[in-house]
This record gives C-alpha cells, structure tokens and sequence, in this order.
C-alpha cells in the first residue's frame, strides 16, 4: 500500500510541475495574515477608575483630535510584544473602511500576544479604521512600547476607548458617560 501510495504522490506532483509550466501565467493567491477582527457585543469587563486617567498632552498626540483625551498605562507581566501589537495597527490602517459601534461594544482585533481593541462607551458610534489606528498608534507609542497595557479614552461624546492588552486579559471599562 506504501509504495503505491508514494507512487500516485509522485505522479500528481509530476502532473502539477507540467501543468505548472505553460506558458498561461495564473494569479497567484497570496495568504493574508488574519488578526481575528470580531465585533465583542459584551460590556468590558474590567471596572477601572477615570481618576486614574492622566491627560493626553497635544505633543504626545499622534492624533489631531486629543483634546479632551486621556490615557492610562499599567504594568503587565507577560506584556503584549510590540511588535505584535504593531502588526495589529497596519492591519486596521490598511482596512481602510467605515464602521458603526454599537453602545458599550467593542471591536477586538487578536495577533499573537496582542489584543487591540477599540470600544464605543456611551452611544453608538460612526468612525473608520483609520481613526481607530490612529488611537491604536497612541497607545502603542505610550504604553506598549514601554512593556505595558494601555488604553487611550475620550470624554467627549461620542465617548470611546481605544488600546491593547495581553492576549486573553479584560477588557478596561472606564465610567466616562
């Protein structure tokens, strides 16, 4: 049975190698690298202070819309890899679309150690991958390029949070309504 079936694994890879080789060019598929984009209906489930919060100066920003902003970091151990919460952030830029939250939603976005997410607090919530990237990109710059878990949070309505924590951790859910 072994030889027989190492036989026909020969022939259809011979068959394939010829197929292959006309002169008919086929696209290619190249595999996409999936971070496990899920829009999370459930409420966050970490209870923190907005005392905590400190404010998000102008010339921390790397968003033009902070000005009623603030962020917090927190020491984690294991801590999200930078570069894996990096991948998170080019993947949801490159998105490049629209999309409406629903109230106390959050979306998740899951590559390797990193969890992004970004949650609408109070309302529903109109925005596109691009402003969520960029809050993305402040939390990262802040907090987990320093080895830690952040979240970036806007008071102003329509009030959201944005940030990453280790894969599988709760979510942070700041009373800011």
């Amino acid at each position: 049975m072994k030889p027989i079936f190492f036989l026909t694994l020969i022939t259809s890879l011979a068959a394939s190698v010829v197929e292959g080789s006309d002169h008919t060019h086929k696209q290619m598929r190249r595999p996409q690298p999936y971070i496990g984009l899920e829009a999370d209906t459930t409420h966050p489930t970490l209870k923190l202070d907005k005392v905590n919060l400190k404010p998000l100066l102008a010339e921390q920003a790397l968003s033009s819309r902070a000005a009623n902003d603030f962020y917090e970091c927190k020491s984690t151990n294991p801590a999200p890899g930078d570069s894996d919460c990096n991948n998170i952030i080019d993947e949801v830029i490159g998105l490049d679309q629209s999309i409406t939250v629903a109230s106390n939603a959050c979306l998740t976005f899951q590559y390797g150690t990193c969890w992004g997410f970004f949650c609408s607090l109070c309302q529903t919530l109109t925005t596109d991958t691009s402003f969520i990237g960029n809050q993305l990109i402040n939390a990262e710059a802040l907090c987990v390029s320093n080895g830690q878990v952040g979240t970036v949070v806007s008071q102003d309505a329509p009030q959201w949070e944005a940030g990453f924590v280790y894969q599988g951790a709760g979510l942070p859910d700041y009373d800011v309504c």
